[in-house]
């Protein structure tokens, strides 16, 4: 084989090496339960070294995620650079992207709070013509709580602590690369707790 034939054999053994280290990275965030979006754009950056690095710097990974995930904060849609709202719970961010997002126990929510505290429909979020949520108990055995008050609907406000059941989970506005707490996930449905 001449020079050049080696050399496009290792790249081709070399992309396929890494597209397999991310499939591995990404299976692995599945599994976890963290976000694999995140996790594989944390690591791409490393190339055939993606998993190892994954494994064995977790926190490195997660700030370029995060890095990535400032870049991408501004809803692309709008047009107007507004961020993008979002619940963080345990450190884990769900970009609310939707007009109404369903919030309950049962699988076909589009955030599912898997904990026997959260009703099966527990809540509703849904966005109004300003821009912000408005969050709605649907009659849920162990209520809804803002900032610790008892709710049946609220429009919320950015760093709101919100309570379903016995879960707590903060309610952000602002770009995520602000002070404040953080996390990436950009899933469909997407499962927490």
């Amino acid at each position: 084989m001449h020079g050049p034939s080696w050399i496009n054999l290792l790249l081709g053994a070399g992309l396929a090496l890494w597209v397999v280290e991310l499939l591995v990275i990404w299976r692995a965030a599945t599994r976890e339960g963290a976000d694999p979006i995140a996790r594989v754009s944390g690591a791409a950056i490393f190339f055939v070294l993606a998993l190892p690095v994954a494994i064995a710097a977790p926190d490195l990974v997660e700030r370029l995620a995060g890095f990535w995930e400032r870049l991408t904060a501004f809803d692309a849609g709008s047009g107007r650079g507004e961020p993008v709202a979002r619940l963080v719970i345990g450190g884990k961010s769900f970009p609310l992207t939707g007009e109404r997002i369903r919030i309950g126990r049962f699988g076909n929510n589009d955030l599912v709070l898997d904990h026997p505290t959260v009703s099966a429909y527990h809540a509703e979020l849904v966005r109004r013509p300003d821009g912000r949520y408005e969050l709605t108990d649907n009659a849920s055995s162990n209520g809804t709580r803002i900032n610790g008050t008892p709710i049946r609907s609220a429009v919320l406000r950015d760093g709101d602590l919100i309570t379903i059941g016995a879960l707590s989970m903060h309610y952000l506005m602002r770009p995520a690369g602000e002070p404040g707490l953080e996390g990436a996930p950009r899933l469909s449905r997407r499962r927490a707790g």
